[in-house]
């Protein structure tokens, strides 16, 4: 894991300036492209031209939290990147270009591709920046799961206006939002399936708000990664009643507060490892980021180059997205292995009968290991009180234990 974490710093470290042209002899796509909601993380088929001209259609994670192309590394040869072709790619109508000292392949030279892990059994093959699409209007309306890019210029979107800040070398955009009666600053992340807070920050607001903290260690919707890494699985799942951007008002946002990353000492003598790199791409000093699951409650509409972001609402918010049996889980390959027991309000440690390593094989009859995390965490999800039958292996012996569905409201 701690590969995924170098290519993922690797990324960040580096200014790209992305050409993003639109064909003239094509009309801007008015009702846009469909998109795949995988983890609440937003996947798009994408067409890349090979040298010879040919077109290679491939499954591309749309990412607002990196600043560089990445691409798996069969595709980074077999498009000619490492020759020094030049990435070219389409989005529906739109016809986007990189050039090759600004693409990044699969592993970014450490040797783990980070979608591989994110998406399984999904094969996704690229991730596509926002810096790409920094010269348009990007619309992702996640109830109709389709997102459309527009030349500046035309009619105003529909929704509340937000003022963003945007970093122009990285594409990475932020808000000024009012939390606990503080301005702090927000990314708006739609590559992040979950929404994020620095540890400190979250840590200081419940010790103000202890009734906040919905949770020890991250569960359901906030278990998107599911690495094996101390950020997930020890860190603080809060819920703040109102985050407040310009005249927009998000009630009962889920927050992961994220852990050290190598323990509470080293982030005392080195700071949030981290946060601190991560923040560099931004425009402004972050404490967090809004994801997806704050985001997909609305269309949001990004007006780059006019810094401007539209809101419109169309669900409320769904306060039953953690409601599951208190297990931390981490994906290794196509295996689910219980990463950690989460400490709730109401329920010790000690009374779950799993052990931290099991394997969970099967959820109520659903067979675990090859399946989607979506499909997995779906299986766990329940109305509070509910029992689940997990099915688990434990040092090669096969384990049956019936865990309770709690609320984390």
């Amino acid at each position: 894991m701690r590969r995924i974490f170098a290519t993922l710093f690797a990324c960040l470290s580096l200014e790209v300036s992305v050409s993003a042209a639109p064909d003239k002899k094509l009309s801007a796509p008015q009702e846009g492209v469909p998109f795949i909601l995988d983890s609440n993380r937003i996947l798009l088929d994408v067409v890349f031209t090979t040298p010879d001209g040919h077109e290679r259609g491939a499954l591309a994670w749309f990412n607002m939290g990196m600043s560089t192309p990445v691409l798996t590394k069969p595709l980074y040869r077999e498009l000619g990147v490492d020759r020094g072709a030049p990435l070219r790619l389409a989005i529906g109508e739109w016809r986007l270009e990189a050039r090759p000292d600004q693409v990044v392949d699969g592993d970014g030279g450490v040797g783990v591709p980070t979608f591989t892990h994110l998406f399984a059994p999904r094969r996704v093959e690229a991730m596509l920046p926002a810096r790409m699409l920094t010269d348009y209007v990007v619309r992702i309306d996640y109830g109709r799961r389709r997102m459309a890019l527009n030349a500046p210029g035309g009619r105003r979107p529909e929704g509340l206006p937000v003022p963003i800040l945007l970093n122009g070398d990285t594409g990475i955009v932020a808000v000024e939002a009012e939390v606990d009666s503080n301005s702090r600053a927000l990314a708006i992340d739609a590559g992040s399936g979950y929404s994020w807070m620095r540890g400190d920050v979250a840590r200081d607001l419940l010790t103000r708000h202890p009734e906040w903290r919905c949770v020890h260690g991250a569960i359901g919707a906030a278990n998107a990664n599911m690495v094996d890494f101390a950020f997930e699985k020890e860190g603080d799942v809060l819920r703040i009643p109102n985050v407040r951007i310009g005249d927009l008002q998000f009630r009962q946002v889920g927050f992961l507060g994220t852990a050290p990353i190598l323990g509470s000492f080293a982030e005392a003598l080195l700071g949030d490892l981290f946060w601190d790199n991560w923040r560099k791409a931004a425009p402004v000093p972050v404490v967090g980021w809004l994801g997806g699951n704050a985001l997909r409650d609305y269309q949001l509409t990004i007006d780059y180059p006019n810094r401007m972001s539209y809101w419109r609402r169309e669900r409320a918010p769904d306060l039953t997205e953690l409601d599951q049996p208190p297990i931390t889980l981490v994906r290794q390959g196509e295996r689910y292995l219980i990463g950690g027991v989460a400490q709730t309000r109401t329920k010790p440690q000690a009374l779950l009968d799993i052990e931290i390593g099991d394997e969970l094989l099967a959820i109520d009859g659903l067979a675990a290991r090859g399946a989607s995390k979506d499909d997995v965490l779906a299986a766990l999800h329940g109305a509070p009180g509910a029992r689940k039958r997990l099915t688990l292996d434990r040092r090669g012996a096969r384990v049956e234990a019936d865990v309770t569905v709690e609320s984390f409201e």
